[in-house]
């Protein structure tokens, strides 16, 4: 069972760092990239911000475990959280 699990593991790596695009691994893309915002200062504070914002809202929902509020707190988290990450100005 164990070697099982190994074998899956290691062979998801193989697959992950020979089919996936090389852009995609890299830490510093090309300057003008579309992927390059990733690794911005503002971007990765971005995503702290909707991290959080996520975890507060998980929290919110188990304090009050109703399904038609949980399904329209999850909306509201996804909409705020595409808004804080777009990029247009």
């Amino acid at each position: 069972m164990l070697f099982k699990a190994f074998a899956a593991f290691y062979w998801s790596l193989y697959r992950q760092y020979t089919w996936q695009p090389v852009w995609l691994m890299s830490d510093t893309p090309e300057d003008y990239h579309f992927h390059r915002r990733r690794f911005t200062q503002k971007y990765r504070n971005k995503q702290k911000i909707v991290r959080s914002l996520w975890f507060t809202m998980s929290l919110l929902v188990l304090a009050f475990p109703v399904m038609p509020f949980a399904a329209f707190v999850t909306m509201f988290t996804t909409f705020l959280s595409f808004c804080i990450l777009d990029e247009t100005e």
